[in-house]
């Protein structure tokens, strides 16, 4: 409902130093929820790209071909032949299994031992089994 020259002329204000929308919706959706969760016993999970499963409900079940599973069909079948990407960064990429998995495992935890403070969870692998966009 707003005309598009307005949308252009407050995002960088609101953008501050996010480096675009989609990261600043999430801190802004952690902290409504970490402002207005009372007396609820609250854990956030945040995975990394979630891409097709490791082991459930089988290796590399997707259930679409959003996000890098179909980035990784189209380049498969001869589609996609380039993408611009920084060889040197972490792709890094998180089995929609263990996201899954840890979300399961956090509700749980958040439920049965009501911590004080809001838990967060950062599911990632690039800290321990980096993987590079130049590899892939």
């Amino acid at each position: 409902w707003l005309d598009e020259s307005i949308i252009q002329d407050i995002t960088p204000k609101l953008l501050g130093d996010w480096p675009n929308t989609y990261t600043y919706t999430k801190a802004l959706s952690e902290y409504l929820i970490q402002q207005e969760k009372g007396n609820l016993n609250i854990a956030i999970i945040r995975p990394s790209i979630v891409g097709a499963s490791w082991h459930e409900p089988f290796p590399g079940w997707i259930d679409s071909f959003n996000g890098t599973s179909g980035i990784f069909v189209a380049a498969g079948k001869g589609i996609l032949r380039t993408v611009i990407a920084n060889n040197e960064a972490v792709a890094d990429m998180i089995p929609v299994d263990v996201a899954i998995n840890l979300t399961l495992a956090a509700g749980w935890y958040t439920a049965v031992h009501r911590p004080k403070n809001m838990l967060v969870y950062n599911c990632t692998t690039g800290g321990i089994n980096p993987f590079f966009w130049g590899e892939m």
